[in-house]
């Protein structure tokens, strides 16, 4: 069964007086702008993009192989005197273009940013329109949640205080469970330096 990928934010003013204050809260938080980076070992700074399997030169092959088919088509219609109906082919091939070139837009500006330190987690998230959504929280109360409905259908979300971000939402399934790992390992090697006690960072470890 699909499940839907849902998460509630604390109001902002008060994310803005635990910045402007540096108390990190034990929930995750919506920002306004992006947050101050920390300086620090950095554990994780990846970039999400979708895929995108068609290439620029792919696509040049693909609009020129259906732009001669169609013209071929068109003139066995005019040679039998429908020469109306290749006005149509070329409409068809103009709307396929557009098409085209309105995905490769909006999957340019389409990613996710996710940067892992010792005292905080930095999200952003860019949509297809261009909007920008900023989140933070403390690695000490972040908890990364995979749920695997199948072998073909996967989610993650980063959780905190009872609330949650979806995560690596352009990516395959296998990819989203290869990035939860990854996600994992670097929030306990980012505890293990914020908390150096040799038995809890045992206790991480497990």
């Amino acid at each position: 069964m699909r499940t839907k990928s849902t998460y509630t934010n604390v109001p902002l003013a008060k994310t803005q007086i635990c910045a402007s204050l540096g108390i990190m809260s034990n929930r995750i938080v919506a920002l306004e702008h992006p947050p101050i980076l920390a300086a620090g070992p950095v554990y994780m700074d990846a970039e999400l993009r979708p895929n995108r399997s068609l290439s620029e030169n792919g696509f040049k092959i693909v609009m020129l192989s259906m732009a001669a088919m169609s013209f071929l088509a068109g003139l066995g219609f005019v040679s039998i005197g429908a020469w109306p109906v290749i006005g149509f082919f070329g409409l068809d091939i103009l709307l396929i273009y557009l098409a085209f070139k309105l995905n490769f837009k909006s999957g340019a500006k389409e990613r996710e940013t996710i940067r892992v330190t010792a005292s905080e987690i930095a999200i952003s998230r860019t949509c297809y329109r261009g909007r920008v959504g900023w989140w933070r929280v403390s690695p000490s109360f972040a908890r990364v949640q995979v749920e695997q409905q199948s072998d073909y259908e996967a989610t993650v979300h980063l959780t905190a205080g009872g609330t949650r971000v979806p995560l690596a939402t352009c990516l395959s399934p296998p990819e989203r469970i290869a990035f939860a790992d990854a996600l994992k390992s670097a929030l306990d090697r980012a505890r293990a330096e914020r908390y150096q006690t040799p038995a809890l960072n045992e206790s991480l470890r497990r």
